[in-house]
C-alpha cells in the first residue's frame, strides 16, 4: 500500500476526531431532543472519493434502538467501463455531549462489480463519519471509509442528509 494514502486517510482521521473532541465543551444534547432515535429514516445522496475513483450513489439508514442503525450505500462509478458498489452495514451512534453533532462508527460487507466484464470483488467495509445538523431534517455528512479485499483502498464520502 501507498505510503502516501495511509499518511492521507490518518490525517484526515486526526482532523475528523480533533473537531469532534474540541467542542465537546458545549451544553448536553437533551435526551427528548436527541439527533439520532429509534425509528429514524434517514437518506443521504452522497459522492465518494476512493483512490483515484469518484462515485455517486446515495446512504440509506434505519434507526433499530436509539445508537444502532442498519443499512447501506449503492454508488455508482464511472471509472473505466463502469460498475456499482453496493454495501449493506451496521452502524453505532455516539452519545456525544455536543449540540447538531452525531458520530457514527460501523462496518459490513461490500461488492463490486464492472458493468462490462470488469469483474466482481467482495470485501469488508469499515468506517466512521459524522452528521452536522442545520435543521431537525437537514444534516452536513461526512465519512472516512475503507474497502479490504485483495487491493484495499481508502476514501471519503461527502453529502447532505435528510430524515424522511
Amino acid at each position: 500500500m501507498n505510503l502516501k494514502k495511509i499518511c492521507l486517510f490518518l490525517l484526515l482521521s486526526l482532523v475528523l476526531f480533533s473537531m469532534v473532541f474540541a467542542a465537546g465543551y458545549r451544553r448536553p444534547v437533551k435526551r427528548s431532543t436527541a439527533l439520532f432515535q429509534k425509528g429514524d429514516m434517514l437518506v443521504t445522496p452522497e459522492i465518494v472519493f476512493i483512490e483515484h475513483t469518484t462515485s455517486f450513489g446515495g446512504n440509506f439508514e434505519l434507526a433499530i434502538t436509539r445508537n444502532i442503525s442498519v443499512g447501506g450505500d449503492v454508488l455508482l462509478f464511472l471509472e473505466g467501463s463502469g460498475g456499482m458498489v453496493i454495501s449493506p452495514d451496521v452502524a453505532y451512534h455516539f452519545d456525544l455531549k455536543v449540540e447538531n453533532l452525531d458520530v457514527f462508527a460501523g462496518a459490513g460487507p461490500a461488492v463490486s462489480f464492472g458493468f462490462s466484464g470488469g469483474g466482481s470483488e467482495f470485501g469488508f467495509k469499515p468506517f466512521g463519519g459524522a452528521r452536522y445538523y442545520f435543521t431537525p431534517k437537514l444534516a452536513a455528512y461526512f465519512k472516512i471509509l475503507a474497502f479490504i479485499a485483495s487491493e484495499s483502498s481508502f476514501g471519503g464520502a461527502f453529502g447532505v442528509t435528510f430524515r424522511l
